[in-house]
């Protein structure tokens, strides 16, 4: 289990979404969904004019607009402070401390991918940037 799955967490996470006036303009004109997967946990959130009105532990039926997932360490990197959202989303290696040989240099990866709607996602870009930041505040004690 992830700190995805703890619902004190989820709900100062919405609560920040909503107060963010920020998140509020981004999202203004999204009528979607949003599911944040850590490992196999995951995260549901609906956003109607730049507010979340409703959240899952798992997608829906009628699934999500776009999902953002990776890896519980990478989802930590964001938490912990030791990456930004960019550094673990946009396509590109900036830290090479787990390749001193630079192996991978000139392979795009990423340690959080976007799937889904990739236009709306990228339409989103802002609000997303928002939407982790917001979560690493919720997630801190």
């Amino acid at each position: 289990m992830s700190f995805l799955t703890d619902p004190a967490l989820q709900q100062r996470f919405i609560d920040a979404l909503n107060a963010n006036e920020d998140f509020n303009t981004q999202a203004q004109a999204f009528d979607g969904s949003i599911l944040l997967q850590v490992d196999s946990d995951q995260l549901w959130l609906k956003i109607y004019k730049g507010r979340v009105i409703d959240h899952a532990t798992a997608a829906p039926v009628f699934g999500y607009t776009f999902k953002l997932s990776g890896a519980e360490r990478a989802w930590n990197l964001l938490l912990d402070g030791k990456r930004r959202w960019a550094d673990l989303t946009f396509p590109g290696t900036r830290y090479f401390d787990n390749d001193p040989e630079l192996k991978t240099v000139g392979q795009a990866h990423v340690e959080i991918a976007t799937e889904g709607n990739l236009l709306e996602a990228a339409r989103l870009t802002e609000a997303t940037f928002i939407l982790a930041y917001a979560l690493r505040d919720s997630a801190r004690p």
